[in-house]
């Protein structure tokens, strides 16, 4: 049951992202151009994480901003992200969690 759970905040979270993604710079000439890259970014932090959520077994919020913050951190270096792009990632992460709360209930 815990793995059905973590699959489905798993599936959540792609989902998630990628629908904040969309929504993000879409006011200005630069958003637009950065719009590709960072809904890229984004994918591929998720698809970084899932595996990793689908090992934890219960999840709590405090639990999962700490991984969160851990994660992107770790993700940021090893793509080399500028702050801003690390702090963004972070937010919207962290967004997701009421939504992965609610489906995984």
């Amino acid at each position: 049951m815990a793995s059905k759970k973590i699959s489905i905040l798993s599936g959540a979270a792609i989902g998630i992202a990628l629908g904040v993604v969309a929504g993000l710079f879409l006011q200005s000439k630069k958003g637009k151009e950065i719009k590709k890259d960072a809904k890229q970014k984004v994918a591929e932090f998720y698809k970084y994480i899932s595996p990793k959520l689908k090992k934890m077994k219960q999840l709590g919020e405090e639990e999962y901003f700490e991984f969160i913050e851990t994660a992107a951190k770790n993700f940021s270096k090893a793509k080399k992200l500028t702050a801003e792009e690390l702090k963004i990632l972070i937010v919207d992460a962290k967004s997701t969690w009421k939504h992965l709360k609610k489906h995984a209930s």
